[in-house]
């Protein structure tokens, strides 16, 4: 079941990356920069969630979950920069059913994307487990199972999810720019060694020989792909990540 969830932030960058994470996930999302439009689409549709950014310049958002809670209990999220204890409590006390401070994890939106649903009774379809015919990945757990072995192998949060973005797009090469932008977040630069680094630590846990990689393969002056072992038996998802590598 694919829930439908708004998005409310007068941030481009940060309204189309959190787009790109949801709709990856398999969630329908409908992305938004202004309240007054934020609240005319919550009379016409019934979200699963909503999230929230706080500094917005036409309505803040603790008065748009003011005026959400007047039509609707749709479970509220917010995003936002703002770290203070006491506004965490305000926007808790005013509706909220959850805060995330900026900057985060991917692995930790998605993760109280999850548990904010299931708290309000949605079904979460296998927690986002992915398999192909090499892996079974769990990325809420961080942990992959290697099926040549049925061996399990504990990930970090972020080799979790760079191991996702492979697993989805099977076959497919993925550039620097976009593996960096799944999985660290804007800001970073194509040339830094954080993707090959972590690449190399993935390699090490899931390849037969980490020395001759068969799985993760490097293509040389682009990037990245995952190779399945059997050609055919392990097609990806299809995803945002190259929709959003030509900036659509």
């Amino acid at each position: 079941m694919m829930h439908h969830i708004l998005i409310v932030d007068d941030d481009y960058t940060i309204l189309k990356l959190h787009k790109f994470l949801l709709t990856d996930e398999g969630y329908t999302v409908t992305a938004l920069s202004s309240p007054d439009q934020a609240l005319a689409m919550i009379q016409q549709h019934d979200f699963a969630l909503i999230m929230l950014d706080i500094m917005m310049p036409q309505m803040d958002g603790i008065e748009l979950c003011r005026r959400i809670r007047k039509v609707a209990t749709t479970p509220i999220i917010f995003v936002s920069v703002k770290d203070a204890p006491e506004d965490k409590v305000l926007a808790l006390m005013e509706g909220g059913d959850d805060y995330i401070v900026k900057p985060f994890h991917p692995n930790e939106l998605l993760a109280r994307v999850v548990a904010t649903l299931r708290r309000a009774g949605y079904p979460v379809n296998g927690d986002s487990s992915l398999r192909t015919v090499d892996f079974s990945l769990d990325p809420i757990a961080n942990q992959v199972t290697l099926v040549r072995t049925n061996k399990r192998v504990a990930l970090t949060p972020i080799e979790a999810r760079l191991l996702r973005c492979f697993l989805s797009n099977a076959g497919r090469i993925l550039t620097r720019d976009v593996l960096l932008m799944n999985v660290w977040g804007h800001g970073y630069d194509s040339g830094s060694k954080l993707l090959d680094v972590n690449v190399k630590r993935l390699r090490d846990k899931i390849e037969e020989d980490p020395s001759q990689p068969q799985l993760l393969v490097t293509v040389r002056t682009l990037g990245y792909k995952y190779q399945p072992s059997t050609q055919g038996t392990a097609a990806g998802r299809t995803s945002a990540l190259l929709s959003l590598e030509r900036g659509a």
